[in-house]
Formats: C-alpha cells, structure tokens, sequence
C-alpha cells in the first residue's frame, strides 16, 4: 500500500495528517519510522493466524497518522472502521510490541464478536506482557507463556 498524499496544511492544530497505510503482515511504506515495521508486522501475523475469532482480516490494515500535538497515530483501518491512538516510535522494540498487541487487542474487544487472541483451554484471552525486554502473550490465570507476539499458531 502506498504513502497517502500530502496534506497542503499540516500545521493545523488537532487534525490528522494521514502517513501511510499498509498490509497487516506487510513492510511499512516510506515515511514511516522503520521502529513501527516489526511491532506492526508481528501483531498483525498473529491476527492473520487467527481464524474464526470473528476478526475482520479482509480488508484490515495499519494506519498511521500525524497528530499535530499529539506526534503519530497508530491504529487499523478498514473502509468502515478505523481506530488510532498515540505512538511513540522511540520505545524498545519488546514494549512498543506489547503495547500495539495491547492497543489492537482493548479495541478489537469492544465488539463483543471478536476475541482475540483466545487463551488456549480457557475462557478468556491472551495477555500481551512484556519479559526480559521481549513481548509475549501469557494466560493471565496462570501465568503461563504463549510464546512470542508474531508466533502464535494458525487455528
């Protein structure tokens, strides 16, 4: 996906300037702080290995947007849905990792036909937690580890 055009008055206070869009699983395009490209690509394989949650794959990218006062925006599109909340490109790679699977996770749960990640054998989700600086998803009953953010299994 490409760069979206140039917004001919990006110092207006309090509106979106649109960055880029891309695929779920898929490179950032130019202009976009090359610290967002594995966060992103490792949430989205996990929602793309996720098959009957009710997730809405078709069509569902990544967004990024500048916000005057606020710097960068980072969130999912779809033609009909969208969602951003502030990023910061300069976090450790682990954490900014857990906070985007953290953000698309709290947002995806607001509609109560889509859960995701399931914790396997349990009523509830995976939790994005940050250990020893990698992020992970963990059963929030026991503690347990899922693996990596971006390895769970496809089904």
């Amino acid at each position: 996906m490409a760069a979206h055009p140039p917004d001919p008055d990006p110092t207006r206070h309090g509106r979106l300037r649109p960055v880029a869009a891309w695929a779920l699983d898929g490179r950032p395009p130019r202009g976009v702080p090359g610290a967002f490209g594995e966060p992103c690509a490792r949430v989205g394989r996990d929602l793309l290995r996720a098959p009957g949650t009710g997730v809405p794959s078709a069509g569902l990218r990544w967004d990024l947007s500048v916000d005057t006062p606020s710097g960068f925006m980072l969130g999912l599109a779809t033609d009909t849905l969208r969602f951003a909340l502030p990023a910061d490109p300069a976090l450790p790679s682990g954490r900014l990792t857990s906070w985007v699977a953290e953000i698309v996770q709290d947002h995806l749960a607001g509609y109560e036909f889509f859960q995701w990640p399931a914790c396997p054998g349990h009523p509830h989700l995976l939790k994005p937690v940050l250990t020893a600086g990698e992020a992970r998803w963990c059963c929030p009953a026991g503690g347990h580890g899922q693996g990596l953010i971006g390895s769970l299994a496809a089904g």
